[in-house]
């Protein structure tokens, strides 16, 4: 068999996808083996039958999931969390370089969801953007970017005008000056693109009036999973259904979900989601304007560098 066997041609997928083709293609994707190409010596003759077959089934498996948009994929994976779906589920998959590897399946959900191009806050969520609400005082109920994931979608997300309202007065500001510090529009540019596509619709309508976002479309460029082409407000136009998600369900469904005991979510998640709640509705009901962002505990100074960022950080997140 050749190198190539890895390009293999699949036939389109039809627009919709029922939950159970979807779990089998993302069991196949789960169990693609990972294969070290970069050799000499390569081929497949080498391999057995059944992880050169789970390969090809891996590759076109992920093809066909990248044909999907996020508005059909996103609301499904969520409602697998919801169920339980890969709570006990496993996968076994072939590393070359340690053999044979088991996983939770509800590993793949996650990584599908984050994959796919929305929020991300790597392994800490203290002083983003998103998360205004979480502070010191409450260090212990920190999370990473798979943990908040359902808290997000369910109940977080609906702050979404005011968290953008915030960044955007911040950005506005800052090329209001006579020099825009180029490290502060740097660092802006960076926490605005961690929400990812749920961003877009509030950056297609600012971009009506304001070209100083040409540099945020600049950065989503780079994201292989947008794709986006020529000016941003035309893609969007022609793309903004493929992101037309549902309203969150609220904290009510989320608090229903938790109490049946199947949601698929990290323990530590599942015991800190109505503190998570009960910060952020006590934040937004106190606060107009998230103005617990670093940027307002800024210096005016026209040479910012990172300890100053990290300083303005460390006063944002201190508890009032």
């Amino acid at each position: 068999m050749k190198k190539c066997l890895y390009i293999a041609l699949l036939s389109s997928l039809a627009f919709g996808i029922a939950p159970d083709e979807y779990v089998l293609l993302l069991e196949k994707v789960a169990q693609t083996p990972a294969i070290v190409f970069e050799k000499e010596d390569f081929s497949w003759d080498k391999y057995s039958p059944a992880v050169t077959n789970q390969f090809i089934e891996g590759i076109k498996a992920g093809d066909e999931l990248a044909k999907l948009s996020p508005a059909e994929t996103i609301p499904l994976l969520f409602d697998f969390i919801e169920s339980g779906q890969g709570a006990e589920k496993k996968t076994v998959t072939f590393f070359e370089t340690r053999g044979y590897y088991t996983n939770f399946f509800s590993e793949e959900i996650y990584k599908q969801i984050r994959d796919q191009g929305g929020i991300h806050c790597g392994f800490s969520g203290m002083g983003k953007l998103a998360f205004p609400w979480l502070t010191k005082k409450y260090r212990g109920k920190d999370f990473n970017e798979y943990e908040i994931q359902y808290f997000w979608w369910v109940y977080d997300r609906k702050h979404l005008p005011s968290i953008w309202q915030s960044w955007y007065y911040c950005w506005q500001e800052e090329n209001a000056r006579p020099e825009p510090r180029k490290y502060v529009q740097e660092r802006l540019i960076g926490d605005v693109s961690c929400l990812g596509f749920y961003v877009f619709p509030y950056l297609a309508e600012s971009l009506k009036n304001d070209k100083s976002l040409d540099t945020v479309v600049e950065v989503f460029r780079t994201y292989s999973c947008f794709s986006i082409k020529g000016d941003f407000q035309t893609w969007w136009e022609g793309n903004k259904d493929r992101y037309a998600f549902p309203e969150a369900k609220g904290w009510n469904h989320a608090l229903e979900v938790l109490n049946n005991g199947k949601l698929a979510v990290y323990k530590s998640a599942r015991e800190n989601m109505p503190s998570w709640h009960e910060l952020a509705e006590s934040y937004y009901t106190e606060n107009n304007n998230i103005n617990r962002y670093w940027y307002y505990f800024l210096s005016d100074k026209d040479e910012i560098t990172e300890e100053d960022v990290t300083e303005a950080i460390c006063k944002a997140i201190e508890d009032k």
